[in-house]
């Protein structure tokens, strides 16, 4: 116990992309985490990448008993849930079986209708000419009783259909662990085709190489060669979170029939809410009840821990983690109050303490979620090797969203990040290591130099990283003429120029992508958390013939050193 103590925070950038390998004694893991040479990893990702956009086609077509494939959520060291969507009220059937406790066991499921899920009015009229599909069943069922860092293979049948994956349950605090994070996916069916603008100054029209749904698939791919522990979405899963087919969309590219092929399927994912959860999409948009609605589609789909708020609805929106050696705290920024003030992170929208509010929680000074957020910090401190927060709204950037809030025809943004701002005191306070958020969809870095202080009053030097990781699969933007950031220590778009040779990119530039998180242990009984930023590289003949996926990093890898406790 105590505090902990970060005092080297070193910066490692390789310029040939490749991972360091690190402590021997856990040679066996690493042999999985080690890059393969570019060549073979291009193979396999151009596979995964193509298999996940075959997946998806064939899941729009076919007609199943499942409507949305098994996946797996709220891991713990000895349980592990696990949901499915069925398109019939008939029970299903949940068999696990693994080399640990329950041993075999077979558990049925109760089928219950997910209203939330229904396609909206507008949806239905304009895509489905008044014969959308019936919201589906929900079925939930908790495992407990397992062994952690267990690998337990499991089967669902549902009708006529069997699903068949593996899950591995959480390890104890002293096993190393890999996570990966991203922002801003945005799913919809109009990603297809869809390419978003790639700007540079002297082509500020350009666009992107990849369609929308391509990128994201091969961001997929990489992530699912990787084999992480759980990945993390800070925000904007969907495009519109009230329209029921962005979240069909979303859950293709996450889930398959074929449980080797299913991500969801085999690791967890936790998500917080971004701005796109609470826009309902035609015809009400952020308005309420609109809004409520969009984001009881996010609440639905997911099963996080339990925060224990007075307010049963702000359960879900921001929760604890647990996980190996770290924390990972979730929060809900997408409002606070006063409506259109310099506290607002979204002008369009009002939330619990505004008048004709829905049930968005306040996140600043005085609301429940910061007192909750300290209460949750001032443990971690001390029972973790390292703390990271996750959230949508980036309070530190160079893109559109980086401007003050306030009115658009002033300068200012509606959307703004910068309220968030208001959680930096507590965040270096309780030495927080790093907040991962999107919403400006720029790949960016920032640091914040300060004092962490100890339960005891002692105060040391702490440097608190923000990356803004949000180009899982929508835009990929150019920073704001004129704004400046004096916190940025990396910038995709500057600081990974592009490099073509006859007529062909081979290095650098954006890139749909993720944040991958090596925790490991140090030296003297500490740990060491490697965050690498990775970017999927599109593979692309002279003739614009798409060739595949290779993953690179950007050359700014951080690494933090947690000392023993």
């Amino acid at each position: 116990t105590g505090d902990r103590q970060r005092r080297s925070q070193i910066r490692q950038e390789p310029a040939d992309g490749k991972d360091l390998t690190l402590h021997t004694q856990w040679i066996g893991r690493m042999i999985r985490w080690h890059h393969p040479p570019r060549r073979s990893m291009h193979l396999q990702l151009r596979a995964l990448g193509g298999a996940l956009l075959l997946a998806i086609a064939a899941t729009s077509a076919q007609s199943t008993d499942f409507r949305v494939h098994p996946y797996v959520q709220n891991p713990t060291t000895d349980s592990m849930t696990v949901i499915w969507f069925s398109n019939s009220d008939t029970p299903g059937q949940l068999s696990v079986r693994g080399e640990g406790p329950p041993g075999d066991t077979t558990l049925v499921s109760t089928p219950i209708r997910a209203a939330a899920l229904a396609y909206s009015a507008w949806e239905d009229t304009t895509h489905f000419a008044g014969a959308a599909p019936a919201p589906p069943f929900r079925h939930r069922v908790r495992l407990t009783g397992l062994e952690p860092a267990t690998s337990y293979a499991y089967e669902v049948n549902q009708g006529a259909s069997r699903f068949t994956a593996t899950f591995t349950t959480a390890p104890p605090t002293y096993r190393p662990i890999r996570f990966i994070a991203y922002a801003d996916c945005e799913t919809e069916p109009e990603s297809t085709g869809n390419m978003t603008k790639w700007p540079t100054a002297a082509a500020p029209d350009r666009t992107y190489l990849l369609d929308q749904t391509t990128g994201y698939a091969e961001n997929l791919a990489a992530i699912a060669a990787r084999r992480p522990d759980f990945i993390a979405i800070a925000g904007d899963l969907v495009e519109s979170g009230g329209e029921q087919r962005d979240w069909d969309e979303f859950w293709r590219h996450n889930t398959n029939e074929r449980g080797d092929r299913s991500l969801a399927g085999r690791v967890p994912i936790f998500a917080s809410p971004g701005n796109h959860e609470y826009f309902e999409g035609p015809p009400l948009g952020y308005r309420q009840p609109g809004s409520a609605r969009a984001i009881g589609h996010f609440r639905s789909y997911f099963e996080f821990p339990d925060n224990q708020a007075a307010d049963p609805e702000h359960k879900g929106r921001y929760y604890r983690i647990d996980y190996g050696p770290i924390t990972l705290i979730a929060l809900d920024v997408a409002n606070d109050s006063p409506h259109q003030s310099d506290r607002d992170t979204n002008f369009h929208l009002l939330g619990e303490n505004d008048p004709g509010g829905g049930r968005a929680p306040a996140f600043g000074p005085g609301s429940a979620q910061y007192a909750w957020l300290e209460t949750q910090l001032a443990d971690a401190r001390n029972t973790s090797a390292f703390t990271f927060v996750f959230f949508h709204h980036i309070p530190y950037s160079v893109g559109p969203h980086g401007w003050p809030p306030g009115s658009l025809d002033l300068g200012y943004d509606l959307q703004s990040g910068v309220p968030v701002r208001a959680l930096t005191p507590l965040f270096m306070h309780y030495g927080v290591d790093a907040v991962l958020a999107g919403h400006d969809e720029i790949w960016e870095r920032s640091e914040i130099a300060g004092t962490e202080i100890g339960d005891d009053g002692e105060k040391k030097p702490h440097t608190l990283h923000f990356y803004d990781i949000g180009i899982g699969g929508d835009g990929l933007r150019a920073p704001e003429p004129g704004l400046v950031n004096p916190h940025q220590q990396f910038l995709a778009h500057t600081d990974a120029p592009e490099v073509w040779r006859d007529g062909v990119l081979v290095d650098g530039g954006k890139h749909y992508g993720h944040l991958e998180v090596d925790i490991l242990p140090g030296a003297s009984g500490g740990w060491l958390a490697i965050l690498k930023p990775v970017y999927i590289l599109p593979l692309v003949a002279g003739d614009g013939t798409f060739l595949g996926g290779e993953r690179r990093l950007y050359d700014d890898i951080v690494t933090l050193r947690s000392a023993p406790r």
